[in-house]
């Protein structure tokens, strides 16, 4: 079972390109580009965050269907594709107000009118982009959601395949895994730069 994360590649590029083009603009003065640059940071940090919540829940998962209990595994599998208990999950840990608070604050800072943007043309696209992600919690139950999805509909396998189900969620765990590392790097790499 191929594994996609519909999104994150998307907002991994447009932190990238934003973290670019806040370097290379000139017509910004440096204590306000230090400001975006951590507004930037603290973005891929909440991610981040995101997705380590979504890697334990699978090792949960994943755990109980090799060593536990496989009613209630199945029950585990199946709740995955319920968008309303992920959107649950995010105002439980609050992230989706933080991530809120990153956008507004990256709005704030001009983030998204620099000219360096160029690729990305309209800076209201831009904008639209980063919101489409962290607009809410919704927005950010959907970014993974298709993968979920697709693995809540094999709960009802069939016990032959259980080694089968297995493998698809830590299939899923270690895609999780990468793209947490790729937001990691990236946050490093323009923590780097804010010094």
């Amino acid at each position: 079972m191929e594994i996609k994360i519909a999104g994150l590649s998307e907002v991994f590029d447009i932190i990238g390109a934003l973290f670019k083009g806040v370097k290379a603009a000139a017509e910004i003065p440096e204590t306000e580009k230090r400001e975006m640059k951590e507004a930037l940071a603290d973005t891929a940090e909440l991610i981040d965050e995101t997705l380590t919540i979504l890697k334990q829940h699978l090792t949960t998962v994943s755990g109980e269907l090799k060593y536990g209990d496989d009613a209630k595994a199945r029950r585990m599998i199946f709740e995955m594709g319920n968008f309303l208990l992920w959107e649950q999950k995010y105002r439980q840990f609050e992230l989706c107000d933080t991530l809120r608070n990153a956008a507004m604050n990256l709005e704030k800072k001009g983030i998204f009118q620099l000219k360096t943007n160029i690729s990305f043309g309209d800076p209201d696209t831009l904008k639209q982009l980063i919101w489409d992600y962290i607009g809410g919690e919704a927005n950010a139950a959907r970014s993974v959601g298709e993968m979920l999805v697709n693995l809540s509909r094999k709960a009802d396998f069939d016990p032959s395949q259980k080694d089968e189900m297995i493998e698809n969620l830590e299939a899923a765990r270690t895609e999780i895994g990468n793209w947490r590392q790729k937001f990691v790097d990236i946050e490093k790499e323009i923590r780097a730069a804010i010094r």
